[in-house]
């Protein structure tokens, strides 16, 4: 794999790629990566080929497939991310049929009155001014009013890219910049039609009009129905990485704002619960119990690495209490490896007898003990029926926290994991 460069793993190509570049998350990898491996395992030249990703994102894995022409179906546990993917993988646009929407969208707001009752949400009031808050709020209802399911979505995705573009404070995932404020911040309906009007001239650029990946709303920890075993050749994905934020507090601003949550418990309910393990958020510390984790399938299905993942976790355990640490990373780790097992589980019912899996992960030190994951997750891979495993190295990760005292000093590596 010689095309494996140190940012094959991040997103820095996507911003630069039509689509791609519809919604900016930092936390993915570069849809090259995907290219190189439909070029590699030659699936352009397989009629039946199929890709999947049980971690879609913001569906980087299912647009390189569909603009390509080949078949992909993933999984994304976000509502959010979800309503994203289906907007980037509807991208053909008719001019005249974005006309009348957009033209519809922008006599909703002149109409709307400024003396209305609209309860701002209190997130978003410290976001953005009064008025940028009433224009966003009758943006969003005026494109709700839009009968086409295809452009709702996609003048939704429009105003998620402008509520980045217009807040009083850099919004770059998984954080809020509340300490480098923004002197003058972009117009609501100014940057909205702007942003709109470029998504159009992207939507034509691909060559494909032919919808050939689809997305589900649905946990991959979980079997899906809908995805039929042993239908796909090749899995690509990026999981989520142990102990790393990959939404955080900008999934709030979003999720409050379109109204899928609404509070902090709506997080952990409706977001949190259908999402891998991978952050001590993710969980409430009281109900975990090391008796849980030795009764778990997981563990009964691999004493030995399980036992192995206990040692690692006391390890965890001892360094916080010499460090008066207060995050339960020994906790995370072992139940990120749990939902991971069930996650590779699924993986493997999804792909064909000779099907190989592309992952893109990274190591991790919780308390500064060192967590290969990527060799973990291919002893998994091997327990749950891959004949074996390699691992490429494409960077070393983490350096830039060297100067911080509070942070681990390991070196870290992130990887491409191949399951065959």
């Amino acid at each position: 794999m010689d095309f494996l460069h140190s940012e094959i793993g991040s997103a820095k190509d996507n911003s630069k790629s039509p689509i791609h570049n519809w919604y900016k998350f930092t936390a993915g990898f570069s849809y090259k990566f995907v290219e190189q491996i439909i070029n590699l395992e030659s699936l352009k030249t397989k009629k039946r080929a199929k890709i999947f990703d049980p971690f879609a994102g913001c569906g980087t894995t299912l647009v390189s497939s569909q603009k390509e022409g080949i078949c992909a179906v993933g999984n994304e546990g976000q509502e959010f991310m979800y309503n994203i993917i289906r907007a980037k993988l509807n991208w053909w646009m008719h001019d005249d049929e974005f006309e009348t929407c957009i033209q519809f969208i922008l006599s909703e707001l002149q109409n709307s009155s400024k003396d209305s009752n609209q309860l701002f949400h209190p997130l978003l009031k410290t976001l953005y001014s009064k008025s940028t808050l009433f224009q966003l709020y009758a943006i969003r209802d005026a494109i709700m009013k839009i009968k086409s399911t295809k452009y709702q979505l996609f003048f939704q995705l429009a105003l998620s890219q402008t509520l980045h573009k217009v807040s009083k404070y850099p919004i770059a995932i998984p954080y809020i910049a509340r300490g480098k404020p923004i002197v003058n911040p972009g117009k609501a309906w100014n940057t909205f039609e702007k942003v709109s009007r470029q998504m159009l001239q992207d939507s034509k650029q691909p060559e494909n009009k032919i919808l050939t990946s689809r997305v589900y709303l649905h946990d991959s920890r979980k079997e899906n129905k809908n995805i039929k075993k042993n239908s796909c050749n090749i899995c690509i994905t990026s999981p989520p990485y142990l102990n790393n934020l990959d939404y955080g507090e900008v999934s709030k601003v979003h999720t409050h704002f379109f109204e899928i949550t609404k509070s902090w418990n709506d997080i952990t309910n409706k977001v949190r619960k259908n999402l891998v393990t991978g952050a001590t958020t993710h969980y409430v510390q009281s109900d975990f119990h090391i008796q849980d984790f030795v009764r778990s399938e997981f563990y009964c299905s691999n004493i030995q690495l399980g036992d192995y993942l206990l040692s690692k976790a006391a390890l965890i355990q001892k360094s916080a209490k010499r460090k008066s640490g207060k995050k339960t990373f020994d906790f995370l780790t072992l139940l990120y490896f749990q939902d991971m097992y069930l996650v590779l589980k699924e993986i493997k019912r999804v792909l064909t007898p000779k099907g190989t899996a592309y992952l893109i992960l990274g190591d991790s030190a919780p308390y500064n003990v060192h967590i290969p994951t990527t060799e973990i997750l291919g002893e998994m891979g091997q327990a749950v029926g891959f004949k074996d495993y390699k691992i490429h190295k494409i960077r070393t990760r983490g350096m830039k926290w060297k100067t911080l005292t509070h942070r681990h000093s390991q070196k870290l590596n992130e990887n491409v994991l191949v399951l065959r």
